[in-house]
């Protein structure tokens, strides 16, 4: 079968090449990929700039269909339509997974980094890690689900927004518009988004076309002015940070009022970042680091699409083959797309 290749280290190194099919464990499923979507962490490991074994099958926003069942499943059936959480070989036994925290387990290696990932023909994952697909939503659709998690997971979950609060979220790529939107649906009173120069090319007029309720460009507006302005000079309730950039991450400190709320979602370029740590300190910030989702998130998501809440449509902007990922791959670092997804 084909499968998308980070062969080694380094910048580049992916291939379009054939790969045997994967053989299932007794408590693992084989499924059939029909869609996985391209993530900013592809491109980071194009660029060799996340953590990653080589050689590995990367992609990790998936959908597809059960084709083979191991020994031990039950509760699931030939041609059921899933997606799948990401804490492939999480232990089971300690702390975090005794407490529905499998996605911080020290023994997690997620798909498409450090187990052989989506952008192929079938993938095998535990049958622990299974949520079923709405009927309603197609596999192209589904494939939003993974990032929504991870969105739903930081901001709703760790973090909280509460009906009522105005929420700022910092970078408008995938993650930062459904974010923005999820906080207008859980009862945000208004919700400011921004981006650059590049990302009115497509997120920034995606931005407005949803009807977030301020959509800045940071390039040319002042957006420390137009966030005390709508404040009244307090500061918003919650802080998203989703751009990875480091002036954002340290603007986010500034940006949240007396005793408000940051959530860390970005992935900057480097380790150590400088934040301005008395300031939040002494207005009493809380602060929320996050990173991937865990089974609540799935479930919220997949009510959220299921009642027309949260659309996939709205934020996937160009679907095609697999063959196609140097086109895909482009477009989702140039900005000219929200969300690529590739078929198989």
């Amino acid at each position: 079968m084909q499968a998308l290749v980070k062969t080694e280290r380094g910048v580049g190194h992916l291939e379009l090449m054939e790969v045997p099919v994967p053989q299932i464990a007794a408590d693992e499923v084989l499924i059939r990929v029909r869609a996985c979507g391209i993530c900013g962490s592809d491109l980071k490991i194009y660029d060799d700039q996340h953590p990653y074994t080589a050689p590995v099958t990367i992609g990790h926003e998936f959908s597809g269909e059960i084709i083979e069942l191991g020994a031990a499943v039950s509760g699931w059936s030939l041609g059921d339509r899933v997606v799948s959480e990401q804490h492939t070989r999480a232990c089971g036994r300690c702390r975090q997974c005794l407490t529905g925290n499998a996605f911080a387990c020290a023994s997690k290696r997620a798909p498409g980094y450090f187990e052989n990932g989506a952008f192929t023909e079938m993938i095998k994952i535990p049958a622990w890690l299974l949520h079923r697909i709405p009927a309603r939503l197609g596999y192209v659709e589904a494939a939003f689900s993974e990032p929504c998690a991870v969105a739903a997971h930081g901001m709703l979950e760790r973090t909280g927004i509460f009906p009522e609060d105005i929420v700022l979220v910092l970078g408008c790529g995938p993650i930062g518009l459904a974010a923005a939107r999820m906080a207008q649906v859980v009862g945000a009173s208004k919700v400011i988004i921004t981006g650059v120069d590049r990302d009115e090319k497509a997120r920034l007029p995606m931005a407005r076309r949803l009807g977030i309720d301020a959509v800045v460009n940071t390039t040319k507006s002042d957006l420390h002015e137009l966030v005390m302005d709508i404040t009244g000079g307090q500061g918003v309730d919650v802080v998203v940070e989703l751009s990875g950039a480091a002036s954002a991450i340290s603007q986010a400190f500034r940006l949240a009022r007396r005793l408000g709320k940051v959530c860390i979602l970005g992935q900057p370029p480097v380790d150590e970042m400088t934040i301005p740590y008395r300031d939040a300190l002494f207005r009493a910030l809380t602060v929320s680091f996050s990173y991937s989702s865990k089974y609540t998130s799935w479930e919220r998501v997949l009510s959220l699409f299921e009642r027309d809440m949260l659309r996939p449509t709205d934020f996937i902007t160009h679907v095609m083959p697999l063959t196609d990922w140097e086109h895909g791959f482009d477009l989702s670092r140039t900005g000219d797309a929200v969300k690529v997804v590739l078929t198989m």
